[in-house]
């Protein structure tokens, strides 16, 4: 008799040090296979291609190289003037290693020269073609902007819709990723977090 209350116990004191312990592992190896992801993610390099601005220059993905690209991927409907408009004004404010490109999603490149000479003129529109389709099947909505690091890399997250707040602040983010004050930020962060 003694002995099973003995077990008994033994079997109680077990599940409160055992199930806690799965739990803490389980979040643990979930959280684990969540950031491959992201850095699988992050690695995604923008696809090579050759276009022509509206100007008629020819360009290439080596306009990505020696900044950090904000690229707006628009078409002619309505709900795409905003964010235009809104990224023009924005472009005076981002440092010179800073640059915004406009990708024009449709073919309708007429309408998208009086939109852009309206809503963006500083801005320099690419003209769509079969050498962005990596990245345009991808996209589910219109306007979408991507940040582009000057090795091509897609970086920070995309921002869908017409969101100029959200671009701005993403695009502070991944300039300051690697700035001391942000290193210092992250080591609180994994201090807290354990990581």
């Amino acid at each position: 008799m003694v002995e099973i209350f003995f077990v008994k116990i033994l079997v109680i004191e077990l599940k409160k040090i055992f199930f806690p312990a799965l739990i803490i592992f389980l979040f643990l190896s979930v959280d684990v296979f969540l950031l491959n992801d992201l850095q699988i993610d992050e690695v995604k390099k923008f696809p090579a291609f050759k276009t022509v601005t509206f100007d008629g220059a020819e360009v290439t993905e080596k306009i990505f190289a020696g900044k950090i690209t904000v690229l707006c991927i628009w078409t002619t409907t309505q709900k795409n003037f905003e964010i235009l408009s809104e990224l023009n004004l924005m472009q005076k404010n981002f440092p010179a290693d800073v640059q915004v490109i406009g990708l024009v999603g449709d073919k309708n490149f007429a309408d998208a020269e009086k939109i852009t000479k309206k809503y963006s003129p500083q801005i320099t529109q690419l003209e769509v073609n079969d050498d962005f389709y990596p990245v345009l099947e991808k996209i589910r909505q219109v306007p979408t902007t991507i940040f582009i690091d000057n090795q091509g890399f897609l970086v920070g997250q995309p921002a869908g819709g017409a969101d100029a707040k959200f671009i701005f602040q993403e695009l502070n983010y991944i300039l300051q990723k690697d700035s001391p004050k942000f290193s210092a930020l992250k080591k609180i962060q994994d201090a807290i977090l354990f990581r």
